[in-house]
């Protein structure tokens, strides 16, 4: 059987086992469904908000607005309506001088004036002040309490000073979260690096869950915890969010009340991006468009995948990663592969976490959780990856999965782990879609 995968502007083409099983339901294609163009659809949910009054409703005369926005880890095309946002405010009576602009980078790299152009639009940049948050620079932070769970919400500054917060993102499958948007963009966007390294703990906390992709947001822990600093805030939070077709043009946008706003989103986002499956699967193909702009966001489309694998199953990768680790600083050199898999096994998975402790001391929050998560990949799955960006060197301190020089190399290494007649899951679009099992 053949299957071609999106592979920037072109297509690779792989030849499966006949013997297979294949399963791969189509993505629901909505790109042809509206003809409104991006603004419109913004328009449309800025003027009739969830749970909210509309922004342009407001008096704003005087007020500090604060606006964060994802950074360019995340494909949110914000150039395209930011200006809509800042005239809503505008007609409300807000001054552009009291409008302060952030990216969302919890512990990523600061964006640069030419990148932050870029996300909203150069003209838009040119009309507001702003700054990148810092996580590691304690003097431009606030507390402003804690979580009933006990993680510490130090925020940027600039949200304390704001009578009004709008937090512009994208609502897609997450790891952790179980999906983008809402509050995400407030913590962990601008929290300080120790809230964050606090909140991220959970995934090492009993009942030990790795990977909550699709989860609902009331069942998520991760979730609730996050979205409890929207209460211990004093400024008004509005969300705007939008949801990408397969052609990455903006589908839908849903505004208003953090919490309202961001569920009427995730409705949707089943809808349009989950992947109906029948059972669990031996295998999972997952290809990482469209996050391929570097490691870090290429490796979503294997967390994606994970609620449609059985335990020990395979794991057959492909992974652009255009700009390489990017900002991922190089790990230590590993033990071999089978030697921390039998280790691993041997500690049980309440243990991964208090075993890294010992291992590696000294990593940085996002290191340290990154590593958590791959030393459970390595537990639970077999891997193999084709990502042609990164260097010998670079896969031999990754260490966590068999790198493929070709293509079908990942497919045929996979089949040599799995029976004949196996069932296997193809993700063509991994970065954005998620199964949903019956």
């Amino acid at each position: 059987m053949e299957i071609k995968l999106p592979w920037g502007q072109s297509l690779t083409t792989l030849q499966l086992p006949d013997t297979w099983h294949v399963h791969m339901p189509e993505r629901v294609d909505i790109s042809g469904q509206s003809r409104q163009s991006s603004a419109d659809i913004v328009e449309a949910a800025l003027t009739n908000p969830e749970g909210a009054n509309p922004l342009s409703q407001r008096n704003l005369s005087q007020k500090r607005i604060l606006i964060i926005v994802d950074d360019n880890t995340r494909p949110t095309p914000a150039h395209e309506f930011f200006h809509l946002i800042f005239q809503h405010v505008q007609q409300a009576g807000a001054d552009a001088e009291n409008i302060h602009v952030m990216p969302a980078l919890g512990i990523h790299t600061a964006m640069s004036q030419k990148e932050m152009a870029e996300k909203i639009g150069e003209e838009n940049l040119n009309k507001v002040n702003w700054s990148n948050p810092d996580a590691f620079d304690p003097a431009t932070h606030h507390d402003f309490g804690t979580t009933g769970r006990g993680t510490p919400v130090r925020l940027n500054r600039e949200v304390a000073a704001a009578d009004l917060i709008v937090l512009v993102g994208m609502i897609e499958p997450h790891l952790w979260a179980g999906f983008g948007g809402g509050m995400k963009n407030l913590f962990p966007g601008v929290a300080a690096a120790e809230a964050i390294g606090a909140h991220h703990g959970m995934i090492a906390e009993p009942p030990y869950l790795f990977n909550r992709v699709g989860m609902a947001p009331d069942e998520n822990t991760f979730r609730r915890d996050l979205e409890e600093t929207r209460d211990l805030v004093p400024g008004e939070i509005f969300v705007v969010n939008v949801l990408l077709d397969e052609s990455q043009q903006i589908a839908a946008a849903f505004a208003g009340d953090a919490l309202a706003a961001h569920r009427k989103g995730i409705e949707f986002n089943k809808k349009t991006a989950g992947i109906d499956l029948p059972h669990l699967m031996d295998a999972v193909i997952v290809n990482s468009h469209p996050m391929d702009i570097n490691f870090k966001q290429s490796m979503k489309c294997v967390g994606n995948a994970l609620p449609a694998l059985a335990p020990g199953g395979v794991i057959m990768g492909f992974l652009r990663a255009a700009r390489g680790l990017d900002d991922i600083p190089l790990p230590d050199k590993p033990p071999p592969l089978f030697v921390l898999r039998t280790i691993l096994k041997l500690v049980g998975k309440s243990n991964v976490m208090g075993f890294l402790n010992v291992i590696k001391k000294g990593l940085n929050v996002e290191e340290r959780f990154l590593t958590y998560y791959s030393m459970r990949l390595i537990r639970e799955y077999r891997m193999f990856f084709h990502a042609p960006s990164l260097s010998e060197k670079e896969i031999r301190h990754l260490g966590f999965f068999h790198a493929c020089g070709r293509p079908q190399e990942v497919i045929d290494r996979g089949a040599a782990k799995l029976k004949k007649n196996a069932h296997v899951a193809v993700f063509p679009d991994g970065g954005a879609t998620f199964p949903i099992m019956k």
